[in-house]
C-alpha cells in the first residue's frame, strides 16, 4: 500500500518531482565542479599568495622572541613620542594654528587633565568649538589625523544654523596624552 501511495503522489506532482530532481542534479554538478575544478585552482592561488607574502617579507620567518623584542622596541619608540606635560600649551597652540590655517575660528577651549591608572601618562580631555566653511572643517579634521601628537578624537558634532549658508559649527572632543613632569 505504501508503494501505491508513493506512485500516486509522483503521478499527481510530476512537475514538482521533476523540479526537485533537477535541483538535486544541479546541486551535485556544482559540488563536483567546485571540488574537481575550483578547489585545486584555489589551492594553487593560495600557495602563490603565501609565496608572494613570504617574498615581500624578505623570506625571513621571525621567531616569537624576535617578534617580541621588535614589539617592545616599537612600544618604546611610541612612548618616546609622547610629549611631556609642559608641551600642553604648545599642543593647544598647534590646534589654534591648524584651525587658522584652514580659515576656521576657535571658540572656547576647555580641558580636563586626568592621570591614567597603571600607566605613567596624563590624559587631557579637550573640548572646543570651531566654525567656518565645510571645506575648512573637513581639512581641519584631516590635519588632526596627520598630527604627530598622541591623541584621538572622541566625538565630533556638526551643526549649521542656516541651511542656505556654508558656515558650519563643529564641536570637538578629543583626548591627548602627555608624560608627567620629570618622567
Amino acid at each position: 500500500m505504501n508503494i501505491d501511495f508513493i506512485k500516486n503522489i509522483l503521478l499527481a506532482r510530476k512537475k514538482t518531482v521533476l523540479a526537485l530532481v533537477a535541483l538535486i542534479a544541479l546541486n551535485l554538478l556544482l559540488y563536483f565542479y567546485g571540488t574537481v575544478f575550483q578547489k585545486p585552482h584555489f589551492d594553487t592561488m593560495q600557495r602563490q599568495l603565501d609565496e608572494r607574502r613570504r617574498a615581500a617579507a624578505g623570506g625571513v620567518t621571525k621567531d616569537a622572541a624576535t617578534v617580541y623584542s621588535e614589539g617592545k622596541k616599537d612600544l618604546e619608540t611610541w612612548r618616546n613620542r609622547i610629549a611631556p606635560k609642559k608641551d600642553f600649551a604648545r599642543f593647544v597652540g598647534s590646534l589654534f594654528e591648524l584651525a587658522a590655517g584652514n580659515s576656521l575660528k576657535v571658540r572656547g577651549v576647555q580641558y580636563q587633565p586626568a592621570p591614567i591608572k597603571g600607566e605613567d601618562l596624563i590624559a587631557f580631555t579637550i573640548h572646543f568649538d570651531v566654525s567656518g566653511k565645510y571645506s575648512g572643517i573637513k581639512s581641519f579634521i584631516a590635519d588632526l589625523g596627520r598630527s604627530l601628537d598622541i591623541m584621538h578624537i572622541d566625538n565630533i558634532s556638526l551643526s549649521n544654523a542656516k541651511q542656505t549658508e556654508e558656515a558650519i559649527s563643529m564641536k570637538v572632543l578629543l583626548t591627548a596624552y602627555f608624560r608627567p613632569e620629570g618622567k
